[in-house]
């Protein structure tokens, strides 16, 4: 991995969803899915700090994903983060603004839409 290279977070209870995005995310060029997770539990082995975007849905089976994005940050201040949710209203967006997220996407997007957010939010080229 080069220093170009972003190292993308992927956190979706819905494997299917989650492998077809990771897949799609590794066909980039200067995109790396550095790990995939269904729920919070499942993220605590993940190195944060290497990470440069979260792709995180806000309704994890076990916890608040948002809470996982405040987390992220900590790890690492320069990481962003997209949230990707089923449930889109202006409180949840609200709340996903404040947790640090820089994109709120409807999990009904297309994957082409969630590749561009995610070159725009990470400056991959």
């Amino acid at each position: 991995m080069d220093k170009e290279t972003k190292r993308i977070l992927v956190v979706h209870p819905h494997n299917a969803f989650r492998e077809a995005l990771a897949m799609r995310v590794e066909q980039e060029a200067g995109l790396e899915v550095a790990w995939q997770a269904g729920s919070i539990t499942d993220t605590h082995e993940v190195h944060l700090d290497g990470i440069d975007l979260a792709l995180v849905d806000p309704l994890l089976p076990d916890g608040d994903g948002l809470k996982l994005i405040r987390e992220v940050s900590v790890g690492n201040p320069h990481a962003l983060a997209l949230v990707l949710s089923h449930r889109l209203d202006e409180a949840l967006y609200q709340q996903a603004l404040g947790a640090g997220a820089v994109e709120v996407l409807a999990t009904n997007t297309t994957l082409e839409e969630v590749i561009d957010a995610v070159r725009r939010s990470a400056g991959a080229s």
